[in-house]
């Protein structure tokens, strides 16, 4: 299972898009400097599936459950996420 702080310093849009080319090597370096085995256990899974997921890759099971998701969500057959989110805030924030 990956940890909260690893999964949040390597979220696509936050590595990948925004570093710098300091940054890069800033976090190299602590990747380097580590004996956290499972962290770089996390880190050389994380950049392996990276480079090779693709809508080809993905188990036909999982397109298919996607693919009825966005059907539905085009018929407007879901629940707003503002409507979800009321119910919760009702049932398990009471004040």
């Amino acid at each position: 299972m990956i940890s909260s702080r690893f999964a949040f310093l390597f979220s696509k849009h936050y590595l990948w898009n925004s570093m710098d080319l300091v940054s890069k090597y800033e976090l190299i370096e602590k990747i380097v400097q580590t004996n956290d085995e499972t962290l770089l256990s996390q880190v050389k899974h994380l950049l392996e599936e990276e480079q090779t997921e693709s809508w080809e890759d993905l188990d036909p099971a999982l397109k298919a459950s996607i693919n009825r998701g966005l059907k539905q969500a085009n018929a407007k057959e879901g629940t707003p996420h503002t409507k979800v989110m009321a119910g919760f805030r009702k049932k398990y924030l009471k004040k």
